[in-house]
């Protein structure tokens, strides 16, 4: 597939995250899609490895049922060969605590077909495993 088909699959991948479609974020995903969040010692839930269609719905509704979104943007789009880049930022309160994050983001994905066949996600690990627990980062 093309940069611009690559990119434009991620945006609409993006868009369907903000409708919070989780059936819609699986179907954009190869059925062996590897969803490698940031590692965080057991402290945040959904952050382990994922595998397959399956596992990124389960990774999608325990982030969904974590956060509420305020504000969700990616200012930067970058494509080469069969990679995107992502950055973004957001700023989310955490459902259980009520603590607010304002968080910048990268992620990579590697695409297949038009479709996501691996998804890395960077972030501060710390300062969303701080607002999970209601403490301060």
């Amino acid at each position: 597939m093309s940069e611009q088909t690559n990119l434009d699959a991620i945006r609409v991948h993006i868009a369907t995250f903000g409708r919070g479609d989780i059936a819609g974020i699986q179907q954009q995903c190869t059925e062996d899609v590897i969803w490698s969040p940031p590692m965080s010692n057991g402290r945040i839930a959904y952050n382990r490895p994922w595998q397959g269609r399956d596992g990124v719905g389960e990774y999608c509704r325990l982030l969904m049922g974590t956060f509420e979104w305020q504000a969700f943007d990616v200012p930067l789009l970058l494509a080469q060969d069969d990679h995107v880049v992502i950055l973004g930022k957001e700023t989310f309160t955490v459902k259980a605590t009520g603590k607010k994050i304002d968080n910048t983001f990268l992620a990579l994905f590697r695409m297949r077909d038009g479709l996501i066949a691996e998804f890395t996600l960077c972030e501060n690990t710390e300062l969303v495993a701080a607002a999970i627990a209601g403490v301060a980062a």
